[in-house]
């Protein structure tokens, strides 16, 4: 990290950059967990959109009440950095990744989803032979047909043999609605959410029926989590994009703000159409074509590997060493380009932040 570009002007820095709007971060952090303080959920930010310990301790100091992750990498990165409550919203399989879990386990609070018998009983024998207590949720299929037993019946029987396995203690339930996510009319988008935290609660009125304790039921993400986060018997919510925000999200979110942009610099001009470098390894495009927001009357036409091409639809001419300034469509996958946030205060570098778990995949 060239941490000598600190105090330099947006438009001065070395290129490609991901960029962070402080403010705006600081902000959309304050707008979600003012949304969480009017209902009974909480927010249990997820990390895999920023993989950053430095924000996630920012999500945590304004209340949220642990960090979710998608993947075991990226929860040691978090518990390395002091964070404890942890939710690794997906099952940890084999016995390389549930030997790391069992160390995770011996430092920290950490949670781990399950959807199987077999899955749930090589925890239990791996934790129970060790000493450790872990903590699981199970996960229910609500409706998007990715992974989670199926609601009702189903649940309950894996609860009931989950719960008697030594060595793991059975927390709840989380469910993902994450076909309603995306939705762009917001009726469809409540029905559809509604839909799906109808299966998680009656699940969970199965188990409390059984005697079974839920003491938390997990779901939520950025698209719902103004509905989610007010359903009856939901405690937390997995948010994550609307920290950063990208151009997919704001379709569905407005009323958070673009905290992530990146910067680059043109490198060729023939007429109407100008080459930045920053391409495919800079900036994701299966959300949809990024968009340049710095200058106006310009926009993305096509990326390859290292550049992309703009077009001029009126805006002023370009030259070789202008900078521009491009919003992702989608911040996730791109942030997992990167090593560093360039945070900026207005328009000035004021830190360079490392993306801790970029590539933590395993």
């Amino acid at each position: 990290m060239n941490h000598a570009s600190i105090g330099l002007s947006k438009w001065e820095i070395d290129t490609p950059a991901l960029c962070l709007d402080l403010g705006a971060l600081d902000r959309n952090i304050a707008r979600m967990a003012s949304s969480m303080s009017e209902g009974t959920a909480r927010v249990r930010p997820h990390a895999k959109t920023h993989k950053s310990p430095a924000i996630a301790w920012r999500q945590i100091r304004a209340g949220a009440i642990g960090i979710t992750c998608a993947k075991l990498g990226e929860a040691e990165v978090m518990a390395q950095a002091g964070i404890r409550d942890i939710l690794i919203a997906n099952q940890v399989i084999g016995r390389h990744k549930i030997s790391r879990l069992m160390g995770l386990a011996a430092d920290t609070d950490v949670m781990v989803a399950v959807e199987a018998l077999d899955n749930a009983q090589a925890l239990s024998e791996a934790a129970h032979s060790l000493g450790v207590r872990l903590r699981v949720l199970i996960e229910v299929d609500t409706g998007m047909g990715r992974c989670g037993v199926l609601p009702g019946d189903e649940t309950l029987g894996l609860a009931r043999a989950v719960s008697r396995l030594p060595g793991l203690r059975l927390e709840g339930l989380m469910g993902y609605e994450g076909h309603a996510v995306m939705l762009t009319d917001p009726e469809k988008r409540k029905a559809a959410t509604h839909q799906a935290l109808s299966r998680l609660i009656a699940s969970r009125d199965a188990l409390l029926q059984d005697g079974i304790p839920v003491p938390i039921v997990s779901a939520g993400g950025s698209g719902t989590y103004s509905i989610t986060g007010r359903y009856p018997g939901i405690t937390e919510v997995q948010a994550g994009s609307y920290v950063t925000m990208d151009t997919r999200y704001r379709t569905v979110i407005p009323e958070f703000e673009q905290a992530l942009t990146v910067v680059a610099q043109v490198i060729s001009v023939r007429g109407d159409r100008a080459v930045i470098d920053a391409g495919l390894k800079t900036l994701t495009p299966e959300f949809g074509t990024p968009e340049v927001c710095v200058p106006e009357g310009w926009s993305l036409d096509h990326q390859s590997e290292e550049h992309s091409t703009l077009s001029r639809m009126g805006g002023h001419t370009l030259k070789p060493g202008d900078r521009v300034e491009i919003v992702p469509s989608h911040g996730c996958t791109t942030i997992n380009l990167h090593d560093v946030y360039h945070v900026m205060e207005g328009e000035r570098l004021v830190a360079l932040w490392p993306i801790a778990c970029r590539g933590k995949v395993q």
